[in-house]
């Protein structure tokens, strides 16, 4: 039987065409997906769940560890260009733990493979044993996860909650359905157990809801606070992956084999405020317009031919553990062809990475990149203009929208100070990253061939080549 997916947000045209694709079954469809695509409208709980990340850069999978892995196996395969992360816990799991530590007022929980942290303890001691819930996916080893002690039993158009209330979620209770849930309610045997509705309901027919009702009352008998404390969960819940999509243009391209789509709509689309701009231009394209000429105009208005000189840009520094940082803003200096030249003002002390030369009052940098590209420069002068260093960044295929600029970090750099050769650092970290899974054969493969054009572009740099054009890797 194929398996039956849920899918919401900017990337379900994209996915619903790899899915159909092979053999899959989409579950409540969207109106634009039942008109794309032609599909039936299946009102039937899905096996797994497909949902954009709240930054859009791709997509939570979510369900049973067996179907979920199915499900991103055959994404990973199609896309290839995808950076994955799997949470080390089974979101909604539930644990007879043991308290053996306070921190910050809250109770480290002990949970074997992982730790755990629970709020609200009440007169909770260390040795305690408490029964808890994960709650949320975590991608660090050393992260502690957050936990509950009001256990919920979650599926697809409901939670089971402790509180013995029925709650609905907003949209539900505007649903021209929300009368009839709500005596549905009344007649279900809760045994003091309460409901938390959720907006999934509104479509659902009754005998789904009823069905999934009696499976999490059977899940409940599972959850008891007499159970020996043990390692391994009383419930287990959802495996969730993360799918970050640092190539959008791919998925661009899987779009346009069903519906107009204009380059870089994936990449527009995670900023909510040019969406109606995009539609505008997708609408132009359905009804016979240039394809060139609607996406330089689209280009101009919010893309990389919108930057000027002078134009302020934020970077957006994304690492592959997930660690976002912002580095500091600059002002444009150039635009020289496809490439932009950024000058930004140095603060704080301490030394370069990979250089071991000092930061000092009034150094600046001078950051070039190309949109698209999978390298960033960044040459380092002192306040008096001597220069003191470059660092040259591979990373994934820089994206430029309005005053932002955004990629994720491949671990792998190239540094050189002036006269010296350049060093190739944390290699290791990328080979790592790569082992684990967490990046994609195609991404390793497109790093390393940006580290030999980065070593490249270090050496012509510290001999004072500055402008020496590079390629486009």
């Amino acid at each position: 039987m194929p398996l039956k997916v849920y899918l919401r947000g900017i990337y379900s045209t994209a996915l619903t065409k790899i899915l159909l694709d092979e053999g899959f079954e989409i579950s409540y469809p969207s109106n634009p997906i039942i008109a794309r695509f032609k599909v039936r409208n299946l009102n039937v709980k899905p096996d797994a769940v497909i949902i954009e990340t709240s930054d859009k850069q791709g997509v939570l999978v979510k369900g049973p560890s067996e179907k979920a892995e199915k499900l991103v196996r055959v994404i990973v395969e199609r896309l290839k260009y995808v950076i994955l992360r799997k949470s080390i816990v089974a979101v909604g799991s539930v644990y007879k733990g043991l308290i053996v530590g306070n921190v910050n007022g809250n109770a480290l929980i002990n949970l074997g493979s992982f730790k755990g942290l629970l709020r609200n303890i009440g007169n909770l001691k260390n040795g305690d044993e408490v029964l808890v819930q994960t709650v949320q996916p975590i991608w660090k080893a050393d992260e502690l996860a957050p936990l509950r002690s009001n256990i919920v039993i979650d599926g697809f158009y409901m939670g089971l909650t402790q509180n013995g209330t029925v709650t609905f979620d907003d949209s539900l209770r505007k649903s021209p359905r929300f009368r009839e849930i709500l005596n549905l309610s009344s007649i279900l045997h809760r045994d003091g157990w309460g409901i938390r509705w959720k907006s999934t309901a509104a479509k659902a027919p009754l005998e789904e809801l009823i069905g999934e009702f009696e499976e999490l009352k059977g899940k409940v008998k599972l959850v008891r606070k007499d159970s020996l404390q043990s390692s391994e969960p009383l419930l287990e819940g959802e495996s969730v992956y993360r799918l970050d999509f640092p190539c959008k243009n791919l998925l661009d391209e899987l779009r346009s084999t069903v519906v107009p789509t204009v380059k870089g709509h994936h990449v527009y689309r995670c900023f909510r405020e040019f969406g109606a701009a995009v539609d505008l231009a997708e609408l132009m394209l359905a009804r016979g317009a240039d394809k060139s000429f609607v996406e330089d105009c689209l280009d101009r208005f919010i893309g990389f031919k919108s930057i000027e000189v002078g134009s302020r840009l934020e970077f957006e520094h994304r690492k592959l553990d997930g660690t976002i940082l912002n580095l500091n803003p600059g002002v444009v200096e150039a635009v020289d062809s496809d490439f932009l030249t950024v000058r930004r003002r140095i603060s704080g002390s301490g030394f370069y990475d990979g250089l071991g030369v000092a930061k000092e009052p009034g150094d600046y940098a001078l950051t070039r990149f190309k949109p698209g590209g999978w390298l960033i420069e960044h040459m380092y002068f002192s306040s008096r203009g001597e220069f003191k260093g470059v660092y040259v960044n591979i990373n994934t295929p820089v994206e430029v929208v309005k005053g932002l600029v955004r990629y994720v970090d491949l671990a792998v750099d190239v540094s050189a100070k002036p006269g010296e050769e350049p060093k190739v650092l944390d290699m290791d970290e990328l080979e790592e990253f790569y082992e684990k899974g967490v990046v994609q054969e195609p991404i390793f493969s497109s790093a390393l061939k940006a580290l030999e054009e980065a070593k490249l572009r270090a050496s012509t740099i510290q001999s004072g080549e500055l402008n020496k054009p590079y390629s486009s890797t």
